[in-house]
């Protein structure tokens, strides 16, 4: 199973002043969905991703302590076209799976995207 995301700033573990403890590169991502979530990228593209560009996630499970978890892992940076037009279509899809917003529910999905649990 794979995402669709968009690269909001990468993380490369070879930037001058940063500390990471192992040999991998992560990237900030805007989700198709409209998460923004942090994956490791993977080193054998790290070096070719950039701001801006569509990438796919990996969310194959992987087992963790015996229990199946995403691998969130950045797999492949597609074309600008291509990407555009996959991100277009699957935002039209939420957009009509959400339905009609008025203008105070969009005010505050823009305002406070997240809410708090507890």
């Amino acid at each position: 199973m794979y995402h669709i995301a968009k690269v909001i700033e990468l993380m490369p573990w070879d930037e001058k002043g940063a500390k990471f403890s192992e040999s991998s590169s992560y990237a900030l991502l805007e989700m198709w969905d409209e998460n923004i979530i942090v994956f490791s990228v993977s080193p054998k593209i790290a070096r070719d991703v950039k701001a801006n560009d569509f990438v796919l996630v990996d969310y194959s499970p992987i087992a963790v302590g015996g229990a199946p978890v995403p691998k969130h892992e950045v797999c492949a940076i597609l074309s600008e076209a291509k990407g555009k037009k996959i991100w277009v279509k699957l935002r039209d899809y939420l957009a009509k799976k959400r339905g009609p917003m008025s203008a105070e529910e969009a005010f505050a999905r823009e305002n406070h995207p997240g809410k708090m649990v507890g």
